[in-house]
């Protein structure tokens, strides 16, 4: 005899008998928040989820990792993104896992640290952090960043229970747990909760191993719980000619950096979509340069020798002119910022489908007890393998 079919009426009433807002509401959806990052381009490559091409920036309720090597303007970026907070009216959260908060350039890069609109916390160590952030979710704020992934070192690592070989396993379980715990918050928080991360190379134990050459640091728990991952790569250091006041003699003085920034992940909207974007030292992002970049990239302003042209009107001699231009013309600007095309990187699709596994969920508890539990259970592991290799040696 075959089973009857269920109703949709029934089917809702079965599902929503534990929780009523198991089945979500799609006519009362609530509209996706976006946190510009300051950076014109950057927004654009992240999308505002309607898929087409317009700027949105870090999406609210979500995970956003930014990931890169040295010098490639993870903390700017960070920091760029705080100020747009605080241009909103709200309060960004700041932790700096890494102990190297710098007040100095915060403040060139147009941050504001009165305590009240901006908070810098220091954990103590991986466990302390997640806690804080747990704790400061019931506050709401818009922004939370963790600053960097790489500095979020176990309780255990510190105190010398485990090794630094273990301290890169644990890690990695800590993440996983913390971010299936946390997760379940962001959405009804309305916060973005955003980690910079630094590129690690992969030591392959021959030529014939497959994989990355590189990787971000802990674990792969992040990858997985990001909506949007963003990947920043030091291109070229743009310098101008300076004399010595000490010496008198001429030299070179680095200006601003040029990155590649692309979107490996995006959940919100459309990925893989790269750019270069400028980053001045001292002041954070150049838009009008990374602007005029990606139009010269992509024919948008021709360039024939030092000569750029955009449309039938505009054609002057020299970056520099076209700056300014842009600078002092706003209808100019925004004819130029409508007529952008963005490019899709093909290297970052291949590289993402390496990434494309299973994240193993993590237990339903209350954020300390996951972790402790995790780091007691890593420990005990660790040490039953320790005897068992004793005593074959003994043997």
């Amino acid at each position: 005899m075959a089973e009857k079919i269920m109703t949709p009426e029934e089917y809702y009433k079965k599902v929503s008998k534990e929780d009523k807002d198991a089945i979500l509401d799609m006519n009362k959806r609530k509209k996706l928040e976006f946190i510009p990052t300051g950076s014109w381009v950057i927004n654009s490559l992240i999308g505002d989820g309607t898929l087409t091409g317009k700027p949105g920036g870090l999406p609210r309720g979500h995970i956003v990792e930014v990931f890169g090597d040295e010098s490639s303007g993870k903390t700017t970026f960070a920091l760029s993104a705080c100020r747009q907070v605080q241009e909103m009216g709200g309060l960004p959260i700041y932790l700096d896992f890494e102990q190297t908060f710098h007040p100095i350039y915060a403040e060139k890069v147009g941050l504001n640290l009165d305590s009240k609109k901006f908070m810098v916390i220091q954990p103590k160590h991986f466990q302390h952090g997640a806690r804080i952030i747990h704790d400061t979710l019931a506050m709401k704020p818009h922004l939370i960043v963790c600053d960097s992934v790489s500095a979020m070192l176990p309780k255990q690592f510190l105190e010398g229970e485990i090794d630094e070989g273990q301290r890169i396993g644990l890690q990695a379980q800590l993440m996983s747990g913390m971010l299936s715990y946390i997760s379940k918050f962001l959405n009804d928080a309305n916060v973005c909760l955003l980690f910079t991360n630094q590129m690690r190379k992969v030591i392959k134990k021959s030529k014939f191993e497959t994989g990355p050459d590189e990787e971000s640091s802990g674990g792969w728990a992040l990858k997985f719980y990001s909506s949007v991952r963003l990947k920043l790569r030091k291109s070229t250091v743009e310098k101008v000619d300076v004399k010595s006041k000490v010496t008198g003699k001429k030299g070179q003085e680095p200006i601003n950096v040029m990155v590649k920034a692309t979107v490996v992940k995006n959940k919100i909207d459309k990925p893989y979509y790269s750019a270069p974007v400028y980053i001045r030292f001292g002041e954070g992002f150049d838009n009008i340069l990374s602007v005029m970049e990606l139009a010269i990239n992509t024919n948008v302003i021709k360039k024939a020798g030092a000569f750029l042209t955009f449309g039938d009107t505009v054609k002057v001699q020299g970056k520099e002119q076209m700056w300014k231009l842009l600078h002092d013309d706003h209808k100019i600007w925004g004819q130029l910022k409508d007529s952008l095309v963005l490019m899709q990187d093909e290297q970052a699709k291949d590289d993402y489908s390496k990434f494309n596994e299973a994240v193993e969920s993590g237990k339903e508890d209350a954020m300390g007890g996951v972790l402790d539990n995790i780091a007691s259970s890593f420990i005990e592991k660790e040490a039953e393998k320790k005897i068992k290799k004793t005593k074959k040696d003994a043997e």
